[in-house]
């Protein structure tokens, strides 16, 4: 599946497996802009999605929430 929207993927410094998507277009939460996350990732618009990201959810999540927080393992 190809990204449809360019993602910001952001990561918990002490929590490794949680992370927090947010489309590009929008503004990032302002949980995310502490000291306690860092970027990790990118997808860009028209590449593959890499397997541990779920764009239904994304997608779906960002309607409501204006992010998506998500756990990998």
């Amino acid at each position: 599946m190809l990204a449809t929207h360019d993602w910001n993927i952001f990561g918990r410094r002490e929590q490794a497996g949680i992370r927090c998507a947010i489309r590009q277009d929008r503004p990032v939460p302002t949980f995310i802009q502490g000291a306690a996350w860092e970027f990790v990732a990118a997808i860009r618009a028209g590449e593959p999605v890499p397997s541990w990201f779920r764009l239904r959810m994304a997608r779906h999540s960002m309607k409501g929430l204006g992010y998506y927080l998500f756990l990998t393992l």
